[in-house]
């Protein structure tokens, strides 16, 4: 991670504490520091030869010590209340478990609000949060929590494992929109000891049990949520989500606005930023323009490459980069023809310069993307997929073997009788995916696929390529761009669920992809107790995702956040992730 303004900063404090001591001279000594009270009167020892003063003769009288004054300095004054004024670029709903909009930054604003069990810590290492300690058995089927005493509500009323226990069920049985319920699959029972201590009894191994759910879903309170019948229409009084986070949402204006008010009684502390205002803009040109003139104070989403730089320059503007795990990448439809035919996958993949979209898009701020689709900095990365597969005539070879010829000339290959001539799907709101789109229609063309980019608004995009957030709902369209939100990349084990045929496991398979032996690794990885195992299964599924191709990822971006130094400086990079969290809000001592 890079903070571009570190030695700035650095140098700032050094000449600052310079100026203090050196008072203007390099010679010259500290004064000694004011004193509120008269010291204590002494009496020198006289030196040898020196007479003492004779004692005064009795009658005599002693002058009367003069008198001394005693002041206390004015109590200081409480410090001013912080308010950050944040930029996103798109409405997140009503920000509850159900109604949250986006895995980012709409998972992590409703995270403001509600607590997990563990919390990733700034390494991205999940660690004890409204738990106290989770220990879990030898063969991972029992993950055992203690809770955090004391820990309440905004409501006031204490959070304990009878809330806990009802999350999961809530979830599990009201599994429409929210993603919540899968995070709990494959949990038999869970079992309360008590007002603290809870076990989670699962019904096979789960290596991953503690990113996948323990550091992912909200703990939400039985006495509000056990009315709720409809979830995912619900709405609050007062638009008050009731959880245990460090921040309350007092106001919400449909597309234009959020406001969160500190919640003082927080078990972790205080939070150091008292109000946070999150405003919705159109698209992130509108939010840069917004952070130059000072109307916001940090931008809640990356920031395009080349205004690193420009807004880094702009005093008191700083720029806090770091590698993340987000994706950009390209899907089609495999379900379909000709996208059913792996040569032409294959084909796809060898025409994407993926060094161009780092240089060209992000001016090399991002990390040139593995057909494999781990980040070459994860720890189970393969490092037998390479990454520089660009092959334009290897591509041409390969869908003139498989019988896509250009038979009338024009430039375009044909499949069945039509030519090979589809639209790309992408949000409009996104610059930087919208120029990889543009980017992508010259690479196809070079070899012989005609393809036109269809910007929409982001609801519409989404609904095209994921219908109502559930694979259940099929896909429509032919090609889109996307991407998904760090942690699903930053979890290896989430990788089943981007690949696996079965709706039911595979409920992040966007792409209609089917493979037996990768269903097989799946359901191999899900229960494998061997660090050494996974990593092996997790290599030998790279591999067939490189060979068969079911989306091809492109690049993953660094992430590069702009804010205001002189509001509030204290972001903390959680790493794969970025800086908005709970964590970048709350003091340094209460992060883990």
């Amino acid at each position: 991670m890079q903070r571009i303004k570190r030695l700035k900063w650095t140098v700032l404090l050094v000449v600052l504490a310079l100026v203090i001591v050196g008072c203007g001279d390099g010679d010259a000594e500290e004064e000694p520091a004011a004193t509120t009270a008269a010291a204590p009167a002494t009496t020198a020892a006289p030196e040898p030869g020196d007479q003492e003063e004779p004692a005064p003769e009795p009658g005599d009288q002693e002058e009367p010590a003069p008198e001394t004054t005693t002041t206390t300095a004015a109590p200081a004054p409480p410090p001013e209340p912080v308010t950050v004024r944040a930029a996103v670029t798109g409405d997140e709903g009503t920000l509850t478990p159900y109604t949250y909009i986006s895995g980012f930054p709409g998972w992590n604003l409703l995270m403001l609000q509600y607590d997990s069990l563990m919390q990733l810590d700034a390494a991205g290492v999940p660690q004890p949060w409204l738990a106290s300690s989770v220990n879990v058995s030898d063969d991972l089927t029992e993950w055992s929590v203690t809770l955090v005493e004391g820990v309440t509500f905004h409501d006031g009323e204490p959070l304990t494992s009878d809330d806990v226990a009802f999350s999961v069920e809530f979830y599990t049985t009201n599994p429409e929109a929210s993603r919540f319920a899968r995070d709990f699959r494959g949990v038999a029972d869970v079992v309360v000891h008590d007002d603290y201590n809870v076990t989670f009894v699962l019904e096979s191994a789960n290596p991953g049990f503690d990113v996948v759910a323990l550091a992912d879903a909200p703990i939400i309170p039985r006495h509000i949520w056990e009315s709720v019948e409809l979830p995912s229409e619900h709405q609050f009084a007062g638009g008050t989500n009731i959880g245990s986070g460090p921040y309350m949402l007092t106001e919400y204006v449909d597309s234009q606005s959020y406001r969160f008010a500190a919640n003082p009684n927080y078990f972790r502390g205080a939070p150091a930023v008292d109000e946070l205002v999150v405003i919705v803009f159109a698209d992130d040109a509108g939010a840069q323009a917004a952070i130059r003139t000072g109307e916001v104070d940090v931008i809640f989403e990356r920031i395009p490459p080349e205004q690193i730089d420009l807004l880094d320059a702009q005093d008191p503007l700083d720029v806090i980069l770091g590698p993340e795990f987000a994706t950009q990448m390209i899907n089609y439809d495999a379900s379909i023809r000709p996208f059913d035919d792996v040569a032409v996958r294959q084909a796809i993949n060898l025409a994407m310069d993926r060094q161009d979209f780092v240089d060209t898009v992000y001016l090399g701020a991002a990390t040139v993307g593995s057909p494999g689709w781990i980040h070459p900095g994860h720890s189970v990365y393969n490092p037998g997929i390479a990454t520089d597969v660009y092959d334009p005539a290897a591509a041409n070879a390969l869908l003139e073997g498989a019988g896509y010829a250009d038979t009338d000339g024009d430039g375009v290959r044909e499949f069945d009788g039509q030519p090979m001539s589809f639209e790309i799907i992408t949000n409009a709101s996104d610059s930087l995916r919208l120029r990889i789109a543009e980017l992508t229609v010259e690479m196809l063309a070079a070899i012989g696929i005609e393809t036109e980019v269809l910007p929409v608004d982001t609801g519409v995009w989404e609904n095209a390529v994921w219908p109502g957030f559930d694979v259940n709902n099929g896909r429509n369209y032919q090609i889109a761009m996307w991407g998904w939100s760090p942690p699903v990349q930053a979890d290896p084990l989430r990788l089943p669920w981007l690949v696996h045929s079965s709706l039911d496991r595979g409920f992040l398979n966007l792409t209609g992809y089917g493979n037996a032996e990768m269903d097989e690794l799946s359901e191999a990885l899900a229960v494998e107790p061997d660090p050494a195992e996974r990593k092996a299964i997790l290599g030998r599924m790279q591999e067939i995702i490189a060979e068969d191709l079911p989306f091809v990822l492109l690049l993953y971006p660094d992430g590069a956040y702009v804010y205001d130094s002189s509001v509030y400086a204290d972001w903390e990079f959680i790493a794969g992730q970025g800086i908005v969290s709970k964590l970048s809000l709350l003091p340094p001592s209460a992060r883990p």
